[in-house]
């Protein structure tokens, strides 16, 4: 009996800390706008990324202290017009100011690289 009761402190130990967030995505929690176009907002959760713009998608993403991940579906048309679905994979190389409110990069997509920005409005 009291094996099965270490067994459930264990497994309960083992399920908190794997299902939160890493330190680098918790600085990134919050809501922020692009610098290239200040009326799209990105907004980091614990269990999703959103996109406030026209299109209002959401996305799961992971991030490190120098990298953020996610693949974000897109919408094409083919040459007889047909919808494709496609998923693109989002690679976000930055660095975060000091302050934890600005946030400078590389954006890498299907497209090519791009330069990047973040500023944090809460």
């Amino acid at each position: 009996m009291k094996e099965l009761l270490n067994i459930s402190i264990l497994l309960t130990f083992i399920l908190t800390f794997s299902c939160g967030q890493n330190s680098a995505e918790k600085k990134l929690n919050g809501k922020w706008y692009e610098t290239d176009n200040p009326k799209i907002f990105w907004v980091f959760n614990s269990d999703k990324l959103e996109f406030i713009d026209e299109d209002n998608e959401s996305v799961e993403w992971s991030a490190t202290e120098s990298k953020i991940e996610f693949i974000y579906r897109t919408y094409v048309w083919d040459s007889i017009g047909k919808t494709v679905d496609t998923e693109d994979k989002i690679l976000i190389e930055y660095n975060l100011s000091k302050n934890e409110d600005t946030l400078m990069g590389t954006l890498t997509n299907s497209y090519g690289k791009h330069k990047f920005g973040l500023i944090r409005t809460e």
